[in-house]
């Protein structure tokens, strides 16, 4: 036998990936006002919102993303009550690629905009019906707007594992150009696997600069799998909710992922 077989320091697994690797500096934004609205029969009033939105920063994390205050007077309110709670956790807002959206999320005092705008063939023919340089040139006005008033914005692509990749790529490189503090990638259809999570957050890697936020669904059971791959391979930002509530089978539940990283890192989690 030879005397290195067993010699744990010569191993090579993970190594492939082990420096682009956030398993251990990673951020949870937490979308259960937002994603968790979508939930089958679910309806949050505003003292419950604000309920969950304390227990949440108590609980840690980083951020917490809110439903678009353009979806109704109620939603304009409530972010505007939860951010006048002063929590430590920076308050986020979700909103389509567009001026009016923004202009109203800006209004509430959030800290910062989460864009979205459907960049799949599928999406771009039978949601908003727009091709990808009118896409680029959107996303370049309203990131300027919000840049410019000082929040931080975060541009992603709707049902990116559906999207051309050189589609993708070119969109993505166009608005880290522009300062975005995150691209967003989203299994919106929860197709995904890890392998192509993976795949794709790599490349993306070598193509920005800024940080990476991952939105996965758990139509096939992987949302926790696929938010760890992604944090393996150079992802720096995953969306969660409580029990993973959200539309269809949801999203990575917060209990289960913090417990998939609790296993990967215990001290990291516990800081």
């Amino acid at each position: 036998m030879s005397p290195q077989k067993n010699d744990p320091s010569r191993s090579t697994i993970g190594t492939a990936t082990s420096y682009l690797s956030n398993v251990s500096n990673f951020k949870i934004i937490e979308s259960t006002l937002r994603e968790g609205e979508q939930f089958a029969n679910a309806f949050f009033t505003t003292e419950k919102k604000i309920e969950i939105a304390k227990e949440l920063d108590a609980f840690g994390v980083e951020y917490l993303e809110l439903t678009s205050p353009a979806a109704s007077t109620q939603s304009y309110n409530d972010c505007k009550a939860i951010v006048g709670l002063g929590l430590k956790a920076k308050i986020l807002t979700h909103v389509r690629c567009h001026m009016d959206d923004a202009r109203l999320a800006v209004e509430t005092g959030v800290d910062g905009l989460d864009v979205v705008i459907g960049t799949s063939s599928f999406l771009r023919e039978f949601s908003h019906g727009k091709d990808m340089q009118y896409i680029i040139d959107t996303a370049t006005e309203v990131i300027q707007y919000i840049k410019g008033e000082g929040l931080e914005v975060r541009f992603s692509s709707e049902d990116s594992f559906r999207s051309d990749i050189v589609d993708l790529l070119n969109l993505y490189r166009a608005v880290d150009k522009l300062g975005v503090n995150r691209v967003g990638i989203a299994d919106t259809v929860g197709c995904a696997s890890p392998d192509q999570v993976a795949e794709l957050v790599r490349t993306l890697r070598g193509v920005v600069s800024c940080d990476i936020e991952c939105h996965f669904h758990n139509d096939t059971g992987c949302a926790i799998a696929n938010a760890y791959a992604a944090l393996q391979n150079g992802a720096t930002h995953v969306d969660t909710s409580v029990l993973g509530i959200g539309e269809r089978n949801g999203i990575p539940p917060l209990g289960g992922f913090i417990a998939r990283m609790y296993a990967a890192d215990k001290e990291y989690v516990k800081a």
